[in-house]
């Protein structure tokens, strides 16, 4: 039986990583933690973005085979919205994708930074283009989510 311990189960791609910060096409201080999806052919990424001023927001980035010929949208894709959703005062990061047949839409589950701590928040999609926030499902201090459909 072979060991896995010393061996590894997934080989990073030798143009990893496939996105930085240079690749965007506005300032910003990094690019990390997408949650991948394959949405009308192609592989998009919601990216967490992290600004200038240290808080993140979500952008899209699409490609033919997931690997180069990236088209970033030219502006955030979900920006945190605190007047509207105060959970959100501090960002929102780490998004996880999950495809709900049963509705025809996408579901996000991401991290909101409130003032009283990190939560979990779900937002809806049909195309990574518009997206309708549902707000908070859990209380602060917890930001590990992600939705299994049965």
């Amino acid at each position: 039986m072979k060991d896995f311990r010393v061996s590894e189960l997934f080989q990073r791609h030798p143009k990893n990583p496939i996105l930085t910060s240079k690749d965007w096409p506005y300032p910003v201080n990094s690019v990390f933690n997408p949650a991948a999806a394959m949405v009308e052919g192609e592989v998009a990424l919601l990216a967490r973005v992290e600004e200038k001023t240290g808080l993140s927001h979500l952008c899209v980035a699409r490609s033919a085979n997931g690997i180069d010929g990236w088209r970033i949208e030219p502006t955030p894709s979900l920006l945190p919205s605190p007047h509207t959703h105060p959970e959100e005062m501090w960002g929102i990061e780490d998004p996880r994708v999950t495809r709900l047949e049963d509705l025809g839409r996408w579901v996000i589950a991401y991290t909101a930074y409130s003032e009283a701590g990190p939560l979990v928040s779900l937002a809806l999609t049909d195309d990574f283009r518009d997206f309708q926030r549902l707000g908070p499902v859990m209380p602060p201090e917890d930001k590990d989510a992600a939705l299994f459909p049965v």
